[in-house]
Formats: C-alpha cells, structure tokens, sequence
C-alpha cells in the first residue's frame, strides 16, 4: 500500500467534539495527482491534514470540515468522491500520521507481550 501524506501548513485548534477523521473514497486517484490534491484539501480552514491511500483510492482527512465541503474541494479538482466513515468526537486524535519506525516499534512491542502471553500460558 503506497501512503502520502503532506503536514498542515497552518496551526489548528479544534475542540474536540467538533474534530472528525473521515474517510473518502475518491475517483479517480493517481499518484501524480496527490500533492495538488493534498494542498487543495488542507486549504480548508477546517482541515487539519490529510494523507491519500493511492493503492486502496481513499483519502483520509482529519479536523472539522463537513462532507459537503470535503466533496466540493474534491469535485473542484475533476475528482468523484463518497464517504466511506465518518466520525466526530475522535479522542485519539493524531495529527501526524504513524512513522514506519513507530509502526515497528508497536509491532516489536505487541510481539514481545504475546510471547510473554505463551509463556504464562504454557507453565
């Protein structure tokens, strides 16, 4: 799965009742198309970051926009969108996405507690 993610030019405070991670499935999506539709994006004022999911055709956006606005922005580009998830309230609200040297670092640790598991389990 090939991610590309741009961070957030602008500082962005939302409370977090209004904050939302939604998910778009967007068409048609092409690499080369990524950053422009990044940058589109996070003009919004309400708009956090977002990261597109090139392999998968999905667009992930976080802050507090409406899916009107999410769709316009998008429609504006040529581009065909839907949403696939929405949620408000995301109390695990992470503006920077996973590192891959977090990502490993989580699954080193979920490693380590399931061997501890066995362990326990086979004495």
């Amino acid at each position: 799965s090939t991610t590309y993610s741009l961070p957030a030019g602008k500082a962005a405070v939302f409370m977090i009742s209004e904050r939302a991670q939604i998910v778009l499935r967007v068409y048609p999506l092409v690499s080369g198309e990524v950053s422009n539709l990044i940058y589109a994006l996070e003009q919004l004022e309400s708009v956090s970051c977002c990261e597109c999911d090139v392999t998968r055709g999905v667009v992930r956006v976080d802050g507090a926009a409406s899916d009107g606005e999410l769709i316009r922005a998008l429609e504006g580009l040529g581009k065909r969108a839907t949403v696939v998830t929405h949620t408000r309230g995301v109390a695990n609200f992470s503006p920077k996405p996973l590192t891959p040297s977090s990502r490993s670092l989580k699954v080193q640790l979920f490693m380590k507690l399931l061997r501890r598991q066995v362990g326990c389990c086979s004495q």
